[in-house]
């Protein structure tokens, strides 16, 4: 590819580059077979990712509609034969068109990512907490794993009571139409671990085998437009049996019958206890690192331009939204919750600032030691990253060294700290103190039977019911 570089007034680069045909090809293999991929499509060696997009979608022409995708492509290949690394991804223009088989041309302009440098190279010295790990956790894995093989016995003649296990006739109404998933002549339900709203569970303790008792509870919900709400439901329960659970005592002979890969009660504990303590080993690391990052990033000297800025805070509200869409809370919702939409807006730049100026300063370091990133470091960062990636190629660059010149901007963090190169970074020293490190955003998990009341009330019903 042929790149000329100019500088603008504004401090931005214009890269005007002229890629070959083969290279148009190339991006076009690249963004088709990464298109069929997303659409579960596995091409053989018969059929192109072309053709199997264009049957799949029924479309006549696939290349023109991948032609964006393709335009932006070919960018990285610019910006690597000029070993710039910008800000921001750059949208290309131009007043060519794009056709495979044929020489492409186009222009991108940008802010480059500056260079910037640190006080001081000399390792830092931080204050971190004494390493210490909860050892009540080994005791709950080991519950975890007894609580997996219960024994349900019938007992003495007795009301329903937390913890028991119930075999259930269930009839339940919505609005006065029967809702099919909790209409049931026999469901085994053991109370107590979240299968059935509280409110429910509250109304059947105390029943007797033979008991039947009407009654409503209320249920959190989704409404069409994705809101919470809470809706009342009315059922008619029958208790049929009551066994009391009963989990098993962990002694030898039980390991042997149920857990054959363990030699005894000690071997198990032993890889509890290695795997919890490899657990908060691990979090720990990451504080400590967390910890050193932070020191060294007082350290940046120069300016870091606004964009920068900006595109860091919307990178960081643009996964946050994708969490909160994965765990089904509302976004609004949420940044009501951190103080309203300005004060979430500040902690949003200041979490950006920080951020950056950690990646500025390993960019700085990484440089300063003239350290450089092999093919090896990105692929194992990658399967790292993503298990099911490892053994492919996960490049679309073309020269190893050159491609991400500042300790890889546009793959960002995560690579720094697994590849390589980056674990010879200054090493810091340890001293007990307090935490300094902010604790991650936690995301509520919904309880198991939400799988049910949290669906959009028109998904519930069945056209027979």
């Amino acid at each position: 590819m042929k790149v000329k570089q100019k500088k603008l007034a504004d401090g931005k680069i214009e890269l005007s580059a002229t890629a070959t045909a083969e290279e148009v090809n190339k991006a076009y293999d690249y963004v088709e077979s990464s298109f069929a991929a997303k659409l579960g499509l596995r091409p053989d060696g018969e059929k192109s990712a072309e053709q199997a997009i264009k049957e799949h979608l029924k479309l006549k022409d696939v290349a023109s509609v991948m032609q964006p995708q393709v335009m932006e492509a070919l960018v990285p290949f610019a910006l690597d034969a000029k070993d710039i690394v910008p800000i921001s991804v750059p949208t290309p223009t131009s007043a060519d068109t794009l056709k495979r088989g044929k020489p492409y041309s186009f222009k991108v302009s940008f802010t480059p990512k500056p260079d910037v440098e640190l006080s001081s190279y000399e390792p830092v010295e931080i204050t971190v907490p004494k390493f210490e790990y909860d050892q009540s956790e080994i005791g709950r894995r080991l519950t975890q794993i007894t609580h997996t093989y219960p024994d349900f016995v019938t007992d003495d003649p007795r009301p329903v009571a937390k913890g028991d296990s119930c075999l259930i006739a269930l009839k339940a109404t919505h609005n006065g139409e029967a809702v099919k998933n909790l209409t049931t002549d026999a469901r085994v339900l053991t109370t107590g671990e979240g299968y059935m709203p509280e409110d429910f569970e509250r109304n059947i303790y105390g029943m007797n085998v033979g008991d039947t008792k009407s009654f409503s509870f209320e249920a959190p919900s989704w409404d069409d437009e994705g809101n919470t709400i809470t809706e009342t439901y009315e059922c008619t329960v029958t208790i049929k049996e009551i066994k009391k659970v009963v989990y098993p005592e962990l002694t030898d002979e039980w390991i042997s019958t149920h857990m054959p890969m363990y030699d005894s009660v000690d071997a198990l504990k032993k890889e509890v206890r290695a795997s919890v303590e490899g657990t908060a080993r691990h979090e720990y690391d990451m504080q400590v690192m967390g910890v050193a990052q932070t020191a060294l990033a007082e350290r940046v000297v120069g300016k870091i331009p606004d964009e920068a800025y900006e595109e860091t805070a919307r990178s960081i509200d643009q996964t946050l939204r994708a969490q909160l869409a994965q765990q089904g809370q509302d976004y609004d919702e949420f940044v009501k919750q951190q103080g309203g939409e300005q004060a979430f807006n500040i902690g949003l730049m200041m979490q950006a600032r920080q951020t950056l100026r950690c990646d500025y300063a390993l960019d700085a370091v990484f440089n300063h030691m003239g350290l450089a990133l092999t093919d090896d470091d990105i692929q194992n960062a990658c399967a790292e990253l993503n298990p099911q990636t490892r053994g492919r190629s996960a490049r679309t660059w073309s020269s190893p060294a050159a491609d991400l010149r500042s300790g890889m901007s546009l793959v960002a963090m995560p690579l720094r700290s697994t590849s390589s190169s980056m674990r010879r970074s200054p090493t810091p020293t340890r001293k007990t103190a307090n935490k300094t490190q902010c604790p991650p955003l936690r995301l509520g998990r919904p309880s198991r039977w939400t799988s049910f009341f949290m669906l959009p009330r028109r998904w519930r019903y069945c056209s027979s019911c």
